[in-house]
């Protein structure tokens, strides 16, 4: 794969949700990829997901939150903090992409990439053998609609100060589900 014709600059707005009443700055990047069950990359790597679209950010929060919720509990509310971010990133790879998916042996994209092992592998090839921060990736929820994506950003791959990529915060206000 000739990684260089499948990089390109990115700049737009994303979608990330954290604990709500955390007190935690959004920028506060020290749990992110360190959940087990995260698909594009495994628990060691710092990677952030951002979603392409608020539709989006809550289909992926309810397929975590529905795996992660014991369904004998008692109903609780549990809530997130949204917010907006503008973000510019100087090299970033489109897997929706048929001809990236092709160039990197994946014809059977996007439905390969419900398997985790495809995803993080493909993931993992593209994070060492090429300068992208990021990837635009298909959301799981929305496979059939390749319009809807995450941003799964390499936070090893970028400056320490996210204040030079991300550009602009906006506070949403909380999600809540119960």
């Amino acid at each position: 794969m000739a990684a260089a014709r499948w990089i390109v600059p990115w700049i737009g707005a994303a979608y990330r949700h954290i604990r709500a009443g955390a007190d935690r700055d959004p920028l506060d990047f020290m749990f992110a990829g360190a959940f087990a069950r995260n698909r594009w990359n495994v628990p060691r790597d710092p990677t952030l997901y951002l979603a392409g679209d608020l539709g989006v950010l809550i289909a992926e929060w309810g397929r975590q939150l529905s795996s992660a919720v014991d369904p004998e509990a008692p109903a609780s509310t549990v809530a997130r903090d949204v917010s907006r971010f503008q973000l510019r990133l100087e090299a970033v790879i489109d897997v929706r992409d048929p001809a990236v998916t092709a160039a990197l042996g994946r014809p059977d994209a996007p439905h390969c990439f419900l398997d985790r092992e495809i995803a993080r592998s493909t993931a993992r090839y593209l994070r060492e053998t090429t300068p992208a921060q990021a990837l635009l990736v298909p959301s799981i929820a929305f496979l059939d609609d390749l319009t809807r994506w995450n941003l799964v950003v390499f936070l090893d791959k970028l400056p320490a100060d996210p204040h030079q990529w991300v550009h602009r915060i906006e506070p949403l206000g909380p999600l809540r589900w119960r």
